[in-house]
C-alpha cells in the first residue's frame, strides 16, 4: 500500500545530512541512492542550495527519476539537511526526448551551441536545431527563456551529458544559486505525515466508548498539529471500526491498520486481545493498547523478540480482586462502613482472558478475616447479569463486586438490584466511567462506587482537558477511555519527538520503553519487561511513575475520587440501602 507521498515501489523520500547520513527515510529504501547521488546532496547542502530539481538518468537506468533537493534547517543544534524526493519519469516533460534532455542541460548550466556540440559529438547546426525544438516545446521565446525554464523544471540531466573532464555538479549548483537569487522562496517536497491507525469500536457494543476515543485521540492530533506537528510531519489518524466480540472483525480491522503501514497503531478493549497482538507481531508494528489483561502482560514478558513493540497502557485486570477487598478493609477499620456480613462476593464476567486476581484476593481476604465467594453469570446479557442480582440479594454479602466492563451487563444488575436491594454494599468496574451509564440511570446511580485502573484525575491538568473536549465536542468526557485515548496520541508524539527518525521503529520503541509521560490519567512507564503501565493504589509503588487506581463514588450526579490520596476529592458516603451504615451514622 501507497499511504504517503511515495511509496517503496514507486519512488523515495528521505532526509539526508551535510554528510550524507540518512536522517529519517519516508518512503522507499537507502539503496534507492547510489553514492554519486550522495555527493550530489552533500555538494547541494554545503553550497546552502535551497532547491533543486533534476532529472536522474545514470547510464543503464531503464528508467530515469525525477529529483527534488529541499535544504532543510533542523532545530536546535543539529546540522543542516535536505530532503530528498523521488518519483520515476516514464515519459520526459513536454515530450522532450533524452537527446532533448542532454542539450538543455548545457543550456542550463551556461554552454555554448558550440561547446555543447564538442561535449556531445554533435555537429554546431544540429545542437542549433534541437535548441530551437526545445524552445518550441517549453514555449520559451529565447535560449535564455528556455534556460531559466529548464531549471525552474527540474529539467536538467544528472549525471552531466558527454564527459565530465573538470564539469561537475557545482556547475549546476552555481546556475541555481544564480536563478534562486532573483526568486521567491519554493516550495520545500512535504513530508509524509505520521500515521496513528486506530481499531476502534464506531458501532454495535461500546459505541460510545468508541466514539469518546476517537474524539479524544483526534483532540490530541490536532493540538500536536497545531504545535507544527513532528519535525514538520503532520500527525494523521485512522480508525478502523472493530466489533470487540467478533473474532473476524478483530481480524480485519488488525490487519487493514497493518497493511497501511501506520507508525503506531492504537486500540481500546478486546475479547479477543491474543489475535490482536498476533497480527501486529506479525507485522512488526508499534501498538500500544488498552486492554486490561494480564495474560498479555505474561505474553510480552516470555517473548519479548516477538512482540517487543506492543505496550499496554492500564494497569491489568488483575489487580482489580485485591483492590476491592483491600479496599472493604480501609471502609470497614476507619468505620465509615458497617458491613451486614464478612462475606464478600466477586462475579466475574465470561471473557476468557478476563483475570480479576482472585487467587490473590482470596489470599488476601482470608488474611483479613472476610469470606470471598466468587460467581459466574450464565453469559454477559443483560438478563444473565439481572439474575446474578437475585442471587446477591438472597445471599446478602457484605459487598459484591461487578467484575464486568460494559455498561448493558452493569444497568441490568442494578436495575434487578435496586428494586429491592439488600444491604450489601455494591461496588462495579470501569462501566460508569461512560457517559451512556449515568444517562441510562439517573438519580438511581446515586451512592454507586466503582473502580478503574485507569481514570481521569480531577487536577488541574485533568480538568483542562475536559474543558477543552466540551468546548469541541459539546459534552464532558467520560473519566477513563477519553482520557487513556488523548494520553496515548499525547505518548507516541513524545517517542516520536525523541527519536532522531519517528519513522524508525526500533528507535522509537526504545524511546517508549524509558520515558517518563504525565498524563490527564497519570503517569506512564513501561520500564518492566511486559512494558505495561505501573499501579498505584496508595502504597508499595511510586505514584510518580504510576496510573493511580482511583476508587469513585457518584454523589449527587458527581464523580468523586475516594481513593487513593492524594487524589481524591471526596469521602465516602453510604448508599441509600445500607441499613447497618446508615444507623451507625444516625446515632453517631
Amino acid at each position: 500500500m501507497n499511504s504517503g507521498v511515495f511509496g517503496a515501489e514507486d519512488g523515495f523520500c528521505a532526509e539526508i545530512d551535510a554528510e550524507g547520513r540518512m536522517v529519517a527515510i519516508e518512503a522507499g529504501d537507502a539503496g534507492q541512492l547510489d553514492e554519486e547521488l550522495l555527493r550530489i546532496v552533500r555538494d547541494m547542502i554545503a553550497a546552502r542550495i535551497e532547491h533543486a530539481a533534476f532529472v536522474w538518468a545514470p547510464a543503464g537506468a531503464r528508467v530515469p527519476r525525477l529529483f527534488s533537493i529541499a535544504g532543510h534547517q533542523r532545530g536546535g543544534n543539529l546540522a543542516p539537511s535536505a530532503v530528498v524526493t523521488a518519483v520515476p519519469c516514464e515519459e520526459l516533460p513536454f515530450d522532450l526526448t533524452m537527446r532533448e534532455l542532454d542539450i538543455i542541460t548545457l543550456v542550463a548550466v551556461g554552454l555554448s551551441n558550440a561547446a555543447i556540440a564538442e561535449r556531445l559529438s554533435l555537429s554546431t547546426r544540429t545542437v542549433t536545431t534541437h535548441v530551437e525544438h526545445i524552445m518550441q516545446k517549453l514555449g520559451a521565446a529565447s535560449r535564455t527563456a528556455a534556460a531559466a525554464a529548464a531549471l525552474d523544471g527540474g529539467l536538467v540531466k544528472l549525471p552531466f551529458p558527454g564527459e565530465m573532464g573538470d564539469f561537475s555538479v557545482l556547475a549546476l549548483g552555481r546556475a541555481l544559486t544564480r536563478r534562486q537569487a532573483g526568486t521567491a522562496s519554493r516550495p520545500r517536497p512535504v513530508k509524509r505525515p505520521l500515521l496513528i491507525g486506530a481499531a476502534l469500536p464506531l458501532s454495535g457494543h461500546a459505541a460510545e466508548d468508541g466514539e469518546e476515543m476517537v474524539n479524544a485521540s483526534q483532540l490530541a492530533i490536532d493540538e500536536i498539529n497545531a504545535r507544527g506537528g513532528i519535525d514538520g510531519r503532520r500527525v494523521e489518524l485512522a480508525v478502523a471500526d472493530v466489533d470487540i466480540f467478533d473474532v473476524d472483525s478483530v481480524r480485519a480491522a488488525f490487519t487493514q491498520m497493518a497493511d497501511q503501514e501506520a507508525d503506531a497503531i492504537t486500540s481500546g478493549y478486546l475479547a479477543h486481545q491474543d489475535l490482536a497482538h498476533e497480527v501486529i507481531a506479525d507485522a512488526g508494528g508499534i501498538y500500544l493498547h488498552a486492554a486490561t489483561l494480564a495474560a498479555m502482560e505474561r505474553r510480552v514478558s516470555q517473548d519479548p523478540g516477538r512482540y517487543g513493540r506492543i505496550f499496554q497502557v492500564c494497569p491489568s485486570d488483575s489487580h482489580y480482586g485485591p483492590r476491592f477487598v483491600q479496599f472493604m478493609e480501609e471502609l470497614r477499620v476507619s468505620g465509615q462502613w458497617a458491613p451486614s456480613s464478612r462475606r464478600l462476593v466477586i462475579i466475574q464476567s465470561g471473557w476468557d482472558l478476563t483475570d480479576l486476581g482472585l487467587a490473590e484476593a482470596a489470599a488476601l481476604a482470608d488474611r483479613l478475616g472476610w469470606q470471598l465467594e466468587v460467581m459466574r453469570p450464565a453469559g454477559d446479557s443483560k438478563l444473565a447479569w439481572s439474575a446474578m442480582a437475585e442471587r446477591i440479594r438472597s445471599l446478602e454479602p457484605g459487598a459484591v463486586m461487578i467484575g464486568h466492563y460494559l455498561v448493558d451487563g452493569t444497568v441490568g444488575f442494578l436495575d434487578a438490584f435496586l428494586a429491592e436491594p439488600s444491604d450489601t454494599l455494591v461496588y462495579s468496574l470501569y462501566a460508569p466511567s461512560v457517559p451512556k451509564f449515568y444517562e441510562r440511570m439517573g438519580d438511581r446511580a446515586e451512592g454507586l462506587v466503582w473502580a478503574t485502573v485507569t481514570g481521569t484525575y480531577s487536577d488541574p491538568l485533568a480538568r483542562a482537558f475536559a474543558t477543552q473536549y466540551a468546548n469541541t465536542f459539546g459534552r464532558l468526557p467520560g473519566r477513563s477511555h477519553a482520557g487513556i485515548a488523548y494520553d496515548r496520541v499525547q505518548l507516541i508524539a513524545q517517542a516520536w519527538r525523541l527519536a532522531e527518525n519517528p519513522r524508525d521503529r526500533d528507535a522509537v520503541t526504545k524511546e517508549l520503553r524509558r520515558i517518563v509521560y504525565r498524563g490527564v490519567n497519570g503517569a506512564y512507564y513501561f520500564g518492566d519487561t511486559s512494558q505495561t503501565a505501573q499501579t498505584y493504589a496508595g502504597t508499595g509503588s511510586d505514584p510518580s511513575l504510576s496510573l493511580a487506581h482511583l476508587i469513585f463514588q457518584i454523589q449527587r450526579g458527581q464523580q468523586r475520587i475516594l481513593s487513593p490520596h492524594p487524589y481524591t476529592d471526596g469521602d465516602f458516603v453510604p448508599q441509600s440501602w445500607l441499613t447497618r451504615s446508615r444507623t451507625r451514622g444516625r446515632a453517631a
